[in-house]
């Protein structure tokens, strides 16, 4: 089997860096995570840990001089989520390559970013609403499961009136994440039918910096009591839900960091792919919180 160790060192390259400047727009969670240096290493397709949660012992007082030292230790669950292999290909004729001094760049460079920034959002749209799959059954594919699969039962909220967002409903969703010790600093996924009745529910809420050259108002922080919420718009959320995290509890962990293999000439063509395989780690299925107006 050809495998990456029959390539020189110059012909397996690693894209890290690259991955994390492409695209912010397009993946905002990725770009988000990776920016925060909120990524890891695993050593498995399955990657396992354990969950945090903090000991709510309500008593913890002493005597002075106490010699009675009482040991506490928080219940945590065993979690785990698979990582996913994210592959693209790239391929370039002969011909093409030899049009590129006709203002034509480096077309298998260009090539091979196009498929970096496609890989890239398909682990965003992953990361975002994945639905896990241990690839144990055909098509034997591995699937991450995504944050909003992630939240704990009883902290999700239901809306009070179907298909409509209220400020009572986010009010509910962000105590949660306060009763569960949270930071009080979370982002929230939402995509742009939450985000336009959010827009209209706050219109007439709002400071105001005067501009001469933009109009209009949207959202992008809700402050509340329970902590403050700023808004990410992705079209990978669930029309129906908004999911609020810290993003301290997450990570995106690489078994294989994003990086670009070389295929070499394969007849009349140059060829490659990119490929990376990755997870999600969540510290807390209770450290996530979510508003399902369905």
């Amino acid at each position: 089997m050809f495998k990456s160790s029959n390539f020189v060192q110059s012909e397996v390259v690693s894209l890290d860096k690259e991955i994390a400047k492409l695209g912010v727009k397009q993946t905002p969670l990725s770009s988000l995570l990776m920016a925060l240096g909120k990524t890891g290493k695993i050593n498995a397709p399955t990657h396992t840990w354990r969950e945090v949660t903090l000991d709510n012992t309500d008593d913890i007082g002493a005597v002075e001089g106490n010699k009675d030292i009482q040991f506490y230790q928080s219940k945590r669950a065993q979690l785990n989520n698979v990582a996913e292999i994210f592959q693209k290909g790239v391929s370039v004729s002969g011909t093409v390559e030899a049009m590129s001094g006709n203002n034509i760049g480096n077309q298998f460079a260009q090539e091979t970013n196009d498929r970096l920034l496609e890989l890239k959002i398909s682990l965003e749209r992953k990361l975002v609403s994945g639905v896990k799959d241990d690839g144990s059954t055909a098509p034997y594919i591995r699937r991450l499961q995504g944050v909003e699969n992630w939240v704990d039962a009883a902290n999700i909220v239901t809306a009070a009136t179907s298909g409509v967002v209220t400020e009572d409903d986010i009010i509910s969703t962000v105590q949660k994440l306060w009763n569960n010790n949270g930071s009080g600093s979370y982002y929230a996924l939402v995509n742009a039918p939450i985000k336009n009745q959010l827009d209209k529910l706050y219109k007439d809420a709002y400071h105001y910096v005067a501009q001469t050259n933009t109009f209009g108002i949207t959202v992008n922080r809700i402050q509340t009591s329970y902590g403050n919420v700023d808004l990410i718009l992705t079209p990978y959320a669930d029309v129906n839900k908004m999911t609020i995290f810290d993003p301290n509890d997450l990570k995106i962990e690489y078994l294989r960091q994003p990086q670009f293999q070389a295929l070499g000439k394969q007849g009349d063509a140059t060829e490659g792919f990119v490929v990376t395989e990755a997870t999600l780690y969540v510290a807390s299925p209770k450290k996530l919180a979510q508003l399902d107006i369905s």
